[in-house]
């Protein structure tokens, strides 16, 4: 995986009495580098968000205290939540998945910091929503394991199709069933509809709360 990473002028000030002194260091080493790169911190900014909006690298942009507004990249389908949100600023993040791109049918949240229980709070706060009934937001963010449990459901309307085929193991007679072209339609669909949910599953191998929420 590729990635860049976004950040704000760091203090320039020269001769650091605190702890973290190196990891200041290292930043304003990384800021110099960028600027000598770019120019400037406009075309920095500018530059990396055009290559992830519209190139195939970076995969990934790291961001801190940054893009929350004025940033809109419709093709970006995964937010990594790692530090602390609220009310407005929580929203605004959310928001960077939720927009419509071809074949993107939900943006993926993994939340490392155990903060979208904020969000229920932050939709009634914000002022922006003022005048939106509640139960239009409701199914916005949707729990991966909510999907996840429809999985055995698709597989067997999948495999409701064979019943006919009378050996298992007949790959001929699998064939020949589906030579009829409303059926062989009907398969796709059904197997279109598993194969959406079935990549869900492989992301739930560490226990981190991971939502999706629906492209607006």
């Amino acid at each position: 995986m590729s990635s860049e990473v976004v950040i704000s002028q760091p203090d320039m000030r020269e001769g650091y009495d605190e702890i973290d002194d190196d990891s200041k260091n290292d930043v304003v080493k990384f800021w110099q580098k960028m600027m000598k790169r770019y120019g400037n911190e406009d075309e920095y900014i500018k530059q990396l968000i055009n290559q992830f909006k519209f190139g195939s690298e970076p995969e990934i942009l790291i961001v801190v205290d940054k893009l929350l507004t004025g940033f809109d990249a419709p093709k970006n389908a995964v937010l990594y939540l790692c530090r602390v949100l609220r009310e407005h600023s929580l929203l605004q993040a959310i928001a960077r998945v939720n927009r419509l791109y071809e074949g993107k049918e939900f943006g993926f949240i993994v939340d490392y910091a155990s903060i979208l229980g904020e969000l229920d709070k932050a939709l009634t706060m914000y002022k922006a929503f003022e005048g939106f009934d509640e139960s239009d937001l409701a199914n916005t963010l949707t729990s991966i394991n909510n999907e996840i449990e429809k999985l055995d459901d698709r597989y067997a309307d999948l495999w409701d199709i064979f019943k006919p085929v009378q050996y298992a193991n007949d790959e001929e007679a699998y064939e020949r069933h589906l030579a009829d072209d409303d059926l062989r339609e009907n398969f796709y669909e059904r197997l279109a509809a598993f194969l959406k949910i079935l990549p869900l599953r492989f992301l739930l191998n560490n226990s981190y709360l991971k939502c999706m929420i629906k492209p607006l």
